[in-house]
């Protein structure tokens, strides 16, 4: 009984493995990429991560000053307390809408810089020449027919 598989050319194989870990291989810009998607990932989370703990901390700071304000007398005075408490809410109302909106807008810029890091790794030299130019065209055309249309009569 004889085999018909052929043995694969290991001299061939072994040059199309080392090619993926070279740095100057085809895999070398994707790689490049994938690093540099990764950089800006880390500086955006980290850019939230600070200004979280920064309302964080004045959340606590006011929370104290509230406290303060509630029995600044040396006797609790239940109005004062009440109406400490209310600007505290307020205030931490606000901190968590900016936490959100933080959030939306970090979430939003990731996934900007995710999709064009992988547009730009799948795109090949040439193609990303004449995307360039067709863009530049495209918006120069579309900026000649809205000045024409907003030309006041």
């Amino acid at each position: 009984m004889t085999k018909d598989k052929s043995q694969p050319d290991l001299t061939e194989l072994a040059h199309k493995t080392q090619a993926l870990f070279m740095g100057n291989g085809a895999g070398g810009a994707q790689f490049e990429k994938v690093l540099e998607m990764q950089d800006r990932l880390l500086r955006e989370a980290e850019t939230f991560t600070r200004q979280w703990f920064e309302r964080r901390h004045e959340a606590t700071e006011t929370a104290l000053k509230t406290l303060q304000e509630a029995n600044s007398n040396g006797a609790a005075d239940p109005t004062q307390a009440m109406r400490a408490m209310a600007d505290w809410q307020r205030g931490s109302i606000e901190r968590l809408s900016e936490d959100l909106r933080d959030w939306t807008a970090l979430c939003m810029r990731c996934a900007d810089t995710a999709k064009a890091v992988q547009l730009e790794a799948a795109l090949p030299d040439a193609e990303k020449g004449k995307a360039a130019g067709e863009s530049s065209k495209s918006s120069s055309k579309s900026k000649s027919g809205a000045a024409a249309k907003a030309t006041p009569v």
